[in-house]
């Protein structure tokens, strides 16, 4: 099949690049919004946490259901009526006046958002070959974090100086643009069936692809790297404001940091893990051990927040240097993930990934309002409580996964199992 038109390639690319800078902020900005929304609707830390929670109630479970529609329809349209969906809600947070009316405003940016990031790079992987497609995965990845570096400064300095509610709507009517651009530029790939494409052609059952340890482990690791992603909506700001005594600028700035690396980390790994692939060097040591090494290092860091380092500076350089170093898991979660499934279920796997990875959001911010409660109020200790819990897991899990990730041989179990004639 021949390649498609680069211009073409390129023009999709940066527009599925751009909703995903869009669809970071409309979920970020809640979390830079957190304390005039906590002072002016007067919610307790457990109130918040389960608004912060409630955003994750239907973004998985969309998430996964839109992924089989992804199977059978245009991801040009998915994303269209996706984009008009989380629109919606952030229309409606303009005029939220209770904690009823913001729940309800979560729950349906959720849903919009849930599909968006495997969705968004399934119709990447539409315009590339089987042996290209780390690098649109990090490059979506790339987006979502230049989505962070823009939410990081313009965010805090439009709530200050605008108020919450109208930079609210600054971002639907972005959403929107978005939307009129999608409908004249946006294009389907057509690198969707190719004889490399998958392990085989012919349908497998859900549960030889569900059930295998590759697909298992490496989708845990990424659930328990997008736990303090989930904080990220929620808590975090909260965290460096309230409980370190950051000023609303200060947190922009801290988290523009931390995002300018994730970037640099992506785009590094991701070069690296290229040229591995292309010089023949195993799936082993180019797939999997460079995200599990970043795992273990980000874990450790997490672990040593305020003991090994107690002072204001050592618990920031930690805090962002865990953030950075877990989040280079998520890329090579989707390559891996795409590597064993079958072309025309890669919609549904990766969604199911994606769904699996972001449930982890339903729980981190709750579980942190919870310790807040527990520490009698006390935002540093309850916050610090669960990232400690967080760098733990994600280091023995990590340490497991070295062994139990193996792209290359599930891939062949899975070959095996393809009806006659499919291979």
């Amino acid at each position: 099949m021949p390649s498609p038109a680069p211009k073409a390639r390129r023009l999709v690319i940066a527009l599925l690049m751009a909703v995903m800078i869009i669809s970071v902020l409309d979920k970020t900005i809640f979390a830079f919004a957190g304390v005039q929304i906590i002072d002016e609707l007067k919610l307790s830390p457990e109130q918040f946490g389960f608004v912060g929670s409630a955003f994750f109630f239907l973004y998985s479970l969309s998430g996964i259901a839109v992924g089989f529609l992804a199977n059978r329809f245009p991801a040009r349209w998915i994303l269209t009526v996706m984009a008009l969906v989380w629109t919606s809600a952030q229309l409606l947070v303009t005029t939220a006046g209770s904690l009823s009316a913001l729940t309800a405003s979560r729950l349906l940016l959720g849903a919009g958002c849930g599909p968006g990031t495997a969705v968004t790079q399934h119709a990447s992987f539409k315009w590339y070959g089987p042996r290209e497609q780390v690098l649109p995965a990090s490059l979506i990845q790339v987006s979502i974090m230049l989505g962070g570096l823009l939410g990081a400064i313009a965010l805090p300095y439009t709530i200050s100086h605008f108020g919450w509610r109208l930079a609210y709507l600054a971002l639907a009517g972005l959403s929107l643009a978005w939307v009129l651009a999608w409908l004249l530029f946006g294009a389907e790939g057509n690198h969707a069936s190719t004889t490399e494409a998958s392990p085989v052609e012919a349908s497998l059952k859900y549960r030889h692809l569900l059930l295998n340890r590759t697909f298992v482990w490496i989708s845990l690791m990424c659930f328990l790297a997008y736990l303090p992603n989930a904080l990220s909506f929620s808590w975090s700001a909260v965290y460096l404001q309230k409980g370190l005594g950051l000023s609303p600028m200060q947190t922009g700035y801290l988290m523009f940091t931390a995002t300018f690396g994730i970037i640099l980390l992506n785009l590094l790994v991701s070069v690296l893990s290229q040229r591995l692939l292309k010089r023949g060097v195993s799936l082993q040591r180019s797939l999997v051990l460079p995200p599990m090494a970043c795992c273990i290092a980000g874990g450790l860091a997490f672990c040593a927040i305020g003991t090994l380092l107690t002072s204001l500076p050592g618990k920031l350089g930690l805090y962002v240097l865990g953030c950075v170093l877990l989040n280079g898991v998520f890329a090579f979660g989707m390559t891996i993930t795409s590597h064993i499934s079958p072309t025309h279920q890669r919609g549904a796997m990766l969604s199911i990934h994606v769904g699996t990875m972001t449930l982890s959001g339903m729980l981190a911010p709750w579980l942190v309002g919870k310790l807040v409660t527990l520490f009698n109020g006390d935002i540093a200790r309850g916050f610090e409580a669960a990232v400690h819990g967080i760098g733990l897991a994600t280091v023995v899990c990590a340490a497991l996964g070295l062994y139990l990730i193996t792209p290359a041989a599930t891939r062949q179990r899975l070959l095996a199992r393809a009806p006659i004639g499919a291979h």
